[in-house]
């Protein structure tokens, strides 16, 4: 009898270990399981389809610079003018060839950067899947009219998604938390019932302050690993 009462504390005390070295895991567990999450939000540029990323290549090989100078010329006030719809794109364009002297026109310029959309693969295949299975989705970027314009009807992505919300059509750009708040409201959800998904751990900050769930983006792999863990993914 005292072998087996002694058996049955060491089980216990070795369960009580396990629990209390994953007790943060299990939190975390617990806490998503009593939450019922309806609506997901994705973001754009470079978690379903790719933005300026890899325009700094090409366009340093043409131009004979390095990509790390060609990035920090394509982004600043004039981007940001461009994104919230106070300039065109060829404006945005001209005010950046202008500004570093570069030897590639307008229209040179503009064809690079439309070659380099291109879809992230095999994040629709999750987006479909959310969609089938009954989810509310939404879709909150940061982007330029004529670019959205192309992507959109390139790759047509915008017959996915519940409410789909740009920089440029509200003059207000992620991370401010105004552009939360308007598309939960466009949506009629709470923040609590939200998850937001976006490649820019800065973008997360505030959906998370709102009370929404997060997952940072890394890949579509990555993503659908991350929906499985948290029982979004119905096999």
């Amino acid at each position: 009898m005292r072998k087996e009462s002694a058996t049955k504390e060491n089980a216990a005390a070795k369960d009580f270990l396990e629990i209390s070295r994953n007790k943060d895991r299990i939190a975390e567990l617990s806490i998503l399981r009593n939450i019922t999450i309806s609506t997901i939000i994705f973001d754009l540029s470079e978690v379903q389809i790719t933005g300026l990323l890899g325009v700094e290549k090409k366009l340093g090989t043409l131009l004979g610079k390095t990509p790390i100078e060609i990035s920090a010329a394509l982004i600043g006030d004039d981007l940001n003018s461009f994104f919230h719809g106070k300039i065109s794109e060829d404006e945005y364009l001209h005010r950046t060839i202008r500004k570093n002297n570069w030897r590639v026109d307008t229209g040179q310029l503009k064809k690079i950067i439309r070659e380099n959309f291109a879809e992230i693969e095999g994040t629709r295949k999750i987006i479909e899947r959310l969609k089938r299975q009954g989810f509310k989705l939404g879709l909150l970027s940061v982007h330029g009219k004529e670019w959205i314009e192309y992507a959109s009807g390139k790759f047509d992505y915008h017959k996915l998604f519940d409410v789909v919300l740009y920089s440029f059509e509200i003059a207000v750009s992620k991370p401010d938390r105004k552009a939360y708040e308007i598309i939960i409201e466009k949506l009629g959800v709470k923040p609590q019932e939200c998850m937001f998904v976006d490649n820019s751990p800065e973008n997360l900050l505030p959906a998370k302050a709102l009370g929404m769930k997060t997952v940072l983006f890394k890949s579509a792999d990555q993503l659908e690993a991350e929906l499985r863990r948290i029982g979004l993914f119905k096999d």
